[in-house]
């Protein structure tokens, strides 16, 4: 039986795009099945049978041959232009009537996926459109009487609803209502959104249509009393685990900027202005040694000191503090400096030393969010490193076996890693409680807003625990970032290690190559396969599946072992293939940007940028794939004429690393630069690729990298 991969975004928001899309949908296709002679369109699953000119709807004969049409047992001569339609009135007129609802009648009027006005339209034989921003539903007939009834059905369903509504208090108002209608809740047992009786303000005029304003402060304030009540009940939080050692808190702020900027230059900052009244705690100073954070933790710390690190990394030395304290933290910087690390040791200990029993807290303490399956399960093999106090972690991700992963979490996990749409998923099944969550952790941020996860991340915070500590690490820091930040943290501290400018890690030997086409660049990558050494570990990127599947095959055709990983795999295949680059089976993998972030191999020398990212961000983050804990690594990339509009990006990039670049390079960006200013200059802008039925889709994109020059 397939499976939906619920990794994919749109797979989980499907019943909710699917209900938008109806609503306009629904009307515009209704609306073509007027306007076609002979209302060819088939209802309820009926065969249509365009070429012979025949019907079944509901049961019922009609042929257009012939003229005749059997509706509700009345009959339609086409050819005489007549119809009768229930009272058999009417001629070739359509008649329409118009009312207006409230807001929040909207859902009540479509209903579920639009059920309700495929019920009218369908009943009494009209076209219903409702404008959602004029508030107003207009029916369209050609029989007077069936507009007249369907008008007074739609207002019967509004009024009756808004009757209900001022005295029912059992519909809940959450993160899950109102897919019927009228804002009703999702019920779920477990987690399930809070119930809210929300004050009428509507009022009734002599035709029964709602009209009104909405009392927001009213909302507001019932919204914020209901929220209380459903947290009020929740055991007791302890955040603050950390015992300062006194050297650290003697520091000199002399000493602290000296200690930070060794560390690779880190800031640390209140990244937001405290609200009205709020007080802000002061930043911990950074630690220096394992024992400065750790001593009270002898079981985690002797863990600590059979890895063999001689010292915290730069963002560890100052997350340690800040999250063992109990602060929000959100953690900037490049892959392979031990984000993973800087966070998980704090969420051991907030697991382990709460006042409620770990037995009796009803689900886990832990949750982190991670964009890729590949990050969820590195993710799961950091945590079975450190064998603290017996605590479990389960990795759940699409693709995976989902009963398996249901089987692991019902004998219970303290530490749940996971990735968005597997998520919602199970917690949708009530397989997972996110109400017991504490400790939450963002991880790679950015990449889950890039894919599209931002729905299902705001969806599931709605239930977890509004005095949760939240940790956000992320490579960059842009404007979308920074405002689920903003909805979902309090007074974050932000640890920036380096500069917020986008930049590669200067450990990484960057080679630009210029090329002519695709054949040269097959011809390069296999004379460099041939002269690999037997230490070499490579990762070439590509920017498609099916050329990395291509390029795959063709290198083990020609000898070379070979692994390829990229999202239509399987994920077995996917596992088997980072499995066997980093145990030395194969030397060379070949991937998409599935394996841009997160993927840990620290002894991979080479990365080759088979097809150049296209986006910068993306090439910092391929490039960061070698040249990881503490070694050296090169990073090569082909660059053909059709990458010329990233040629002044990649400059910038290389120039700040202080790498070499080629005087083509500079050529290919003054020529992009000239086309772009000619462009502009003839008011033309750059039109995009032409659409499926011969139209031209829109021009102004950012990718002006596919002309030709």
């Amino acid at each position: 039986m397939y499976e939906l991969d619920w990794d994919d975004p749109y797979c989980v928001m499907a019943p909710l795009m699917a209900q938008e899309r109806s609503y306009s949908g629904m009307n515009e296709k209704y609306e073509r099945s007027i306007r076609r002679d002979g209302n060819t369109r088939g209802y309820d699953g009926n065969r249509d049978d365009y070429g012979g000119g025949r019907r079944d709807y509901r049961g019922k004969r009609d042929g257009y041959g012939g003229g005749r049409r059997d509706d509700r047992d009345n009959q339609d001569n086409y050819g005489a232009g007549r119809h009768d339609s229930r009272d058999g009135g009417g001629g070739g007129g359509f008649f329409s009537e118009s009312l207006s609802i409230a807001s929040e009648m909207v859902g009540k009027v479509i209903g579920k996926a639009g059920a309700n006005i495929n019920r009218i339209q369908t009943d009494f034989n009209v076209r219903v459109k409702v404008d959602k921003c004029d508030l107003i539903v207009k029916i369209t007939g050609s029989v007077r009487s069936n507009v007249i009834d369907a008008i007074n059905q739609v207002r019967k369903q509004v009024t009756d609803s808004g009757d209900r509504g001022r005295d029912r208090d059992s519909r809940g108002h959450g993160s899950y209502g109102g897919y019927g209608g009228g804002g009703g809740g999702y019920d779920r047992s477990k987690g399930s959104s809070y119930q809210l009786n929300l004050p009428a303000s509507e009022s009734k005029n002599d035709n029964g249509d709602l009209t009104g304003t909405i009392d927001w402060a009213a909302l507001n304030k019932a919204s914020e009393a209901a929220t209380a009540a459903r947290w009020s009940k929740c055991p007791p939080l302890t955040k603050n685990f950390y015992k300062e050692a006194p050297e650290v808190a003697n520091l000199t702020e002399s000493e602290i900027e000296r200690i930070r900027d060794e560390n690779n230059k880190t800031t640390v900052s209140h990244v937001f202005e405290p609200k009205e009244g709020e007080t802000v705690a002061p930043i911990p100073n950074p630690v220096w040694t394992f024992e400065q954070c750790f001593a009270e933790y002898p079981d985690l710390l002797g863990e600590i000191t059979k890895m063999g690190f001689p010292k915290p990394s730069p963002i560890q030395s100052q997350a340690w503090p800040i999250l063992l304290q109990g602060h929000d933290m959100i953690g900037i910087a490049q892959t392979g400096t031990g984000k993973t690390l800087a966070f998980l040791l704090p969420g051991m200990i907030h697991t382990e030393y709460q006042s409620t029993p770990r037995g009796t807290r009803g689900g886990a303490n832990v949750l982190v969010l991670a964009p890729t399956r590949e990050l969820a399960l590195q993710i799961e093999m950091e945590v079975k490193k450190y064998s603290f106090r017996d605590m479990k972690a389960v990795c759940v991700y699409g693709g995976g076996d989902r009963r398996m992963q249901i089987s692991d979490l019902e004998r219970g996990a303290e530490i749940i890693i996971c990735t968005p749409g597997r998520l919602n998923d199970l917690v949708q099944a009530n397989v997972i409680d996110v109400s017991t969550i504490t400790y939450l952790v963002l991880d790679e941020a950015d990449r889950m807003l890039d894919m599209g996860f931002e729905p299902q991340i705001r969806k599931v915070m709605l239930d977890i625990r509004p005095d949760r500590q939240t940790i956000m690490t992320s490579a960059t820091w842009p404007p979308g970032v920074r405002r689920l930040a903003q909805s979902y943290m309090k007074n974050p501290i932000q640890v920036c290690v380096g500069s917020l400018d986008l930049a590669a890690t200067h450990s990484v030997k960057q080679v630009i190559q210029l090329l002519e086409d695709d054949k040269e660049k097959f011809n390069t990558i296999k004379s460099f396969v041939r002269n690999m050494s037997n230490t070499d570990k490579i990762i070439i990127f590509c920017g498609r599946k099916a050329r990395a599947d291509d390029l795959s095959s063709e290198l083990t055709l020609d000898g070379f072992m070979t692994q390829c990983i990229h999202g239509n795999r399987d994920q077995i295949d996917r596992e088997q293939a980072i499995a066997d680059i980093k145990s030395g089976a194969v030397h060379i993998l070949v991937a998409t940007d599935v394996a841009s972030r997160g993927l840990d191999i620290e002894d991979i020398t080479h990365v080759i940028n088979y097809d150049f990212p296209r986006n910068i961000e993306e090439y910092v983050h391929r490039v960061g794939r070698t040249g990881r804990a503490g070694r050296k690594g090169t990073s090569i990339s082909f660059i053909t004429r059709e990458d010329w509009g990233m040629a002044k990006e990649l400059i910038d990039i290389l120039q700040e690393a202080e790498q070499e670049v080629p005087d083509e390079l500079h050529n290919m960006a003054r020529r992009f630069k000239a086309m772009k200013e000619k462009r502009a200059a003839e008011g033309g802008g750059f039109g995009g690729r032409g659409g499926r039925f011969g139209g031209g889709r829109g021009g102004g994109g950012r990718n002006f990298d596919r002309f030709v020059y």
